[in-house]
């Protein structure tokens, strides 16, 4: 360990022994201090891109990795809530935003004639924007939801950023545990499901009044994540999407491994 109390991060590769040895260390830093250093963190966070590329897991390792990262987890965002009641509540305020959406649809909209709007036209489009966009909130838990039951990842709270945006905490067990591309489908499928949500919507408002704004939406999207898995992005602020590249970067490793292990 270094004088601050943290473990150097190593280059290249550890060993099973070396790397349960330095998982030892963190757990004992973690468990007993609230100010985890920068080299503390990235060092355990190289030694879970390496377990992920593990052909065979080793589960004491497994376990121990889930318990520093909890640890972590709560560290940095605080109490979890049970996702039960949190799930009811949204989705009432979904139908709640879908019955926004439907009520902008009372007033007539030419959205080829978009020069001519006037103040009602202007108003009933920002309802339907309003009411898409907090489907798309609201529902967005059920992205993750439907991922994890298709590809076994188990979801086991919710979590609130300091903006109080709602997150999904992710069993880190089942996730591991899970091959890479599985994870890697699961993240898709979650970016995935907030075009679904608005082009979903979109259709309900063509078929009923003739609405495109879902279907715009649906192409933002479309190209948003476009651009983000052709860049390659791996940043956590590029949302799913960019873990789906993690975990696609992730796989590749893991397929050399099955053909030439080491």
């Amino acid at each position: 360990m270094t004088k601050s109390g943290s473990v150097p991060v190593y280059r290249g590769d550890l060993s099973l022994s070396t790397r349960q040895n330095e998982l030892d260390k963190i757990f004992e830093i973690v468990s007993s201090t609230s100010d985890v250093s920068k080299e503390t963190r990235k060092q355990f966070w190289k030694i879970v891109r390496q377990i992920k590329r593990e052909t065979d897991h080793d589960i004491s390792e497994v376990k121990k990795v889930t318990e520093i990262r909890n640890m972590l987890f709560e560290m940095d965002r605080g109490r979890t809530y049970s996702i039960g009641p949190f799930v009811a509540a949204e989705t009432i305020l979904g139908i709640l935003a879908f019955v926004l959406y439907l009520y902008g649809l009372n007033t007539p909209v030419s959205w080829f004639n978009f020069l001519s709007w006037g103040f009602p036209e202007i108003i009933a489009v920002f309802l339907r924007f309003l009411g898409i966009f907090l489907m798309i909130a609201f529902f967005y838990p059920y992205g993750r939801l439907i991922a994890g039951k298709v590809f076994g990842i188990r979801l086991e709270a919710i979590w609130f950023s300091e903006n109080k945006e709602p997150g999904l905490k992710i069993d880190y067990e089942t996730f591991l545990l899970a091959k890479p591309s599985q994870r890697k489908w699961f993240f898709f499928f979650s970016g995935l499901w907030t075009m679904i949500t608005g082009v979903g919507t979109g259709l309900i408002g063509w078929f009923i009044a003739g609405d495109i704004l879902g279907f715009i939406i649906g192409a933002f999207f479309v190209a948003f994540y476009g651009f983000v898995i052709g860049t390659g992005v791996t940043y956590p602020n590029r949302g799913e999407m960019s873990q789906y590249n993690r975990e696609k970067k992730i796989e590749r490793a893991w397929k050399k491994k099955l053909i030439s292990p080491s």
